[in-house]
């Protein structure tokens, strides 16, 4: 039986709050080639599961409106 062990004390989702942040602030600089970097982020969240994905949406949804 395997289990996740969340060693992260702000949370599961702690590092896809991060990304998200990250991106946001990227696409949102002047001059940004915001193709390149929606590029790149597809290419990183490959490997993520479903529900990850999901969660990393609302995350950059709630970093877009703020």
């Amino acid at each position: 039986m395997s289990r996740r062990v969340n060693h992260c004390p702000l949370g599961r989702y702690h590092m896809l709050d991060k990304i998200a942040y990250d991106y946001v602030r990227a696409i949102k600089n002047r001059g940004a080639n915001t193709a390149k970097i929606k590029h790149e982020m597809a290419e990183r969240v490959k490997k993520y599961s479903e529900e990850d994905k999901a969660k990393l949406r609302e995350l950059i949804q709630k970093w877009l409106t703020k």
